[in-house]
This record gives C-alpha cells, sequence and structure tokens, in this order.
C-alpha cells in the first residue's frame, strides 16, 4: 500500500526520484502515468492500472459517450518506466498540465501514488483539509469508519 507523503526536487529533464519504499512496491512492474481527472499525476503500477481500467474493456465500441471516455483516460495515460536511479520521467506536457516546476509532493493513494506541484498541493491542502474536526465529520458523513 502506497502511504505517506514525500517532496522531491524535479530535475531540469523532468524527472522525479521515487521513493525508495514505492521502489521497492513497484518491483519490475511497469507504470502507468495519467492526468486524466486531476491538477496532478497518477501513478500506477500495472498491476493497480489494470484494476482500475477493467471497467474500460467491457465498453461496447457502440456505446459512443463511454468511448469518449475510454478514449480520453487512455489517451491522457502514458508509460513510464524506473530508470537505474530509481526515477521516473514526467512527461513534459503532463508536467506543464499538472503545473509542476522544480518541486513535487509524492502522496501515497493506497494501490497508486499522485504527484503534485508542491505550491499546487499547499494550495489544495489547505482549501480541503482545513481541521482533523472537518475532516472527521466529512469521513463520517460519506459512511467512511477508520
Amino acid at each position: 500500500m502506497y502511504l505517506g507523503t514525500f517532496r522531491h526536487s524535479v530535475d531540469g529533464k523532468g524527472r522525479l526520484i521515487i521513493p525508495s519504499k514505492y521502489r521497492e512496491m513497484i518491483g519490475t512492474e511497469a507504470l502507468y502515468i495519467t492526468n486524466a481527472f486531476s491538477d496532478n499525476l497518477s501513478v500506477y503500477p500495472e498491476s493497480a492500472f489494470r484494476k482500475h481500467t477493467a471497467s474500460l474493456t467491457e465498453i461496447s465500441s457502440t456505446d459512443a459517450d463511454m468511448m469518449d471516455i475510454k478514449n480520453y483516460i487512455l489517451s491522457s495515460t502514458q508509460e513510464v518506466s524506473l530508470d537505474p536511479q530509481g526515477r521516473i520521467l514526467l512527461p513534459q506536457e503532463m508536467r506543464e498540465e499538472a503545473g509542476i516546476k522544480r518541486e513535487a509532493v509524492i502522496i501515497g493513494s493506497d494501490d497508486y501514488f499522485v504527484i503534485w506541484d508542491a505550491a499546487r498541493w499547499e494550495e489544495e491542502r489547505a482549501a480541503k483539509f482545513k481541521s482533523k474536526k472537518e475532516m472527521r465529520e466529512k469521513a463520517k458523513s460519506l459512511g467512511i469508519r477508520f
């Protein structure tokens, strides 16, 4: 399970070091990076990506709306791999769209992880996670037990 928050710099070529705990979990799996629905980048090991996209394989090519979504998701996704130094190359277009500049925040999200521009993450965090009490109440209202 991908947990925690890590800060790392993005180098001049757009490479970002992945935390060693995450690299151990990735092993030799391919990685898929997408920016389909968020202002961040989501990175999935192949096994998680296949689980998250399983419903896409069931879409009929005669269902135009569903095909649009399938094409949108898959065209917003690229395969990346860890280099020998434990880095991934964040595609330039995706970096620009997510606003990722020099400092990034990597956040565990169960079976995948997300990458935010550090400043954008702080804004998002301040806007959405105002207080522990508010988060507790929100979790309760959504039926989340922890």
